[in-house]
């Protein structure tokens, strides 16, 4: 690979060309969320096979998050970050170009999802290189005490390519709903290349390489049994779950609550998410970069926030109280991504940030194998049933993190009593 230029090794530099690429893999992901329920009613698809879609891929990218963590250890977070990119402008092409053959009914029925199935979670395996190699890259390059201003960072580039994302879906879907796909995969493309180009090698010096396929996989996956993560594991997943089942159905009740049609429905949740994305990315500059709140704060703040929107959701059909709702919960998971991978990232040193990284960018795709089926199985018998159930989660859910934080004190206050 060419070597970086003097210009591109300063570390404001890098770190934006980090940001870019996490901002950029954000907007794709949002857009192909925002117009997948209008893209499979459009397809004659029901609702649940949609969750199928997105519920096999985001199993994919479970498991394959912490593996490509772990090679990030062995060859480098630079190469990983680029096979990340590259594979996700490809694998959206391939998925585009089955909508293209649905919508023209060239495939339909099982063939469709079947295919759709196999783009998608193709695609996964590859794109589940990039986030995790970002993340590593962003921990080799900061202190521990500003690792959760370095990870809200990463938060909020997400969130930057989520408001971007809805807003640019929602518009191009007005003239064909497959035109953003195709865009979105060039964009990729060229962040890739900037990468190849720009970005210098992380200071992380890489482990010897082992070059045997069973053991990266097992030691990667090794990270999901380790007992240091498994409450945040448990707390990341759980949020994620329920921005999933909001998310995915979301759509549909646009459609079916508004009486829209898909075309406007992908517009008016393009605009909704967009909405909850700016909100994030507010409370993240105000909360996580000014005011420098702590990890488990902001967790703390995340679950009230997502169980409000949830019963506002639940209550309400107004197409303002459906929005207010959506920024609500958005505003939460932008409290509580960034928390986890700093939470995580605390508890390891150096030589296992690319693994914990992989953990911790896992996360929404776990929540992501259930969150959509269950939302969407839950919608078709009614429409209120997906947010009852966010409601309920975040009871448990606030428990656990008041243990979490109480593990933590308590911590503290030994290592405290240790020292003196």
């Amino acid at each position: 690979m060419p070597a970086a230029s003097p210009a591109a090794r300063s570390p404001a530099f890098v770190q934006t060309l980090l940001l870019a690429a996490v901002g950029v893999t954000a907007l794709g992901q949002t857009l192909v969320f925002t117009l997948l329920p209008s893209l499979g009613r459009s397809t004659g698809l029901a609702e649940i096979q949609v969750g199928l879609i997105i519920s096999c891929s985001s199993l994919a990218f479970a498991l394959a998050s912490p593996i490509w963590g772990y090679l990030s250890e062995l060859y480098g977070r630079r190469p990983v970050l680029i096979i990340g990119l590259t594979g996700y402008a490809v694998g959206t092409v391939f998925f585009a170009v089955v909508f293209h053959l649905g919508l023209n009914g060239w495939l339909t029925g099982g063939a469709l999802v079947a295919c759709l199935v196999v783009a998608r979670m193709s695609q996964a395996v590859i794109m589940a290189a990039t986030p995790p190699a970002a993340a590593a890259y962003t921990a080799d390059i900061t202190a521990p005490e500003a690792r959760t201003r370095g990870m809200g960072r990463i938060g909020a580039a997400n969130n930057l390519g989520t408001v971007l994302g809805p807003g640019i879906g929602g518009l191009l879907a007005a003239l064909t709903l497959i035109l953003p796909l195709y865009l979105v995969a060039g964009v990729v493309a060229c962040m890739a290349l900037l990468i190849f180009l720009l970005l210098p090698p992380s200071p992380y010096r890489t482990q010897a390489p082992d070059t045997r396929v069973r053991s990266v996989m097992a030691t990667g996956l090794r990270a999901y049994t380790d007992p240091r993560f498994r409450d945040l594991l448990i707390t990341g997943v759980v949020l994620f779950m329920s921005f999933a089942l909001v998310q995915q159905t979301l759509g549909f009740l646009f459609q079916d609550a508004l009486h829209m049609s898909p075309s406007a429905a992908a517009g008016a949740l393009g605009t909704a998410m967009m909405a909850a994305a700016v909100t994030s990315l507010t409370g993240q500059i105000l909360v996580v970069q000014w005011l420098r709140a702590p990890a488990l704060a902001l967790l703390g703040m995340a679950v009230p926030l997502i169980g409000a929107g949830a019963l506002l959701l639940w209550l309400f059909d107004q197409r303002l109280a459906l929005t207010a709702a959506v920024m609500l919960v958005g505003l939460g998971i932008g409290f509580g991504m960034p928390a986890i991978m700093a939470l995580a990232s605390l508890r390891v040193d150096s030589s296992e940030q690319g693994r914990v990284a992989g953990l911790a960018s896992a996360c929404p795709s776990l929540g992501f194998i259930i969150g959509p089926l269950t939302g969407t199985a839950l919608y078709s018998v009614d429409h209120r049933f997906p947010y009852i159930m966010v409601a309920v989660l975040m009871v448990p859910l606030a428990v656990l993190v008041w243990r979490l934080r109480r593990r933590t004190e308590t911590t503290l206050k030994t290592d405290v009593s240790g020292e003196e």
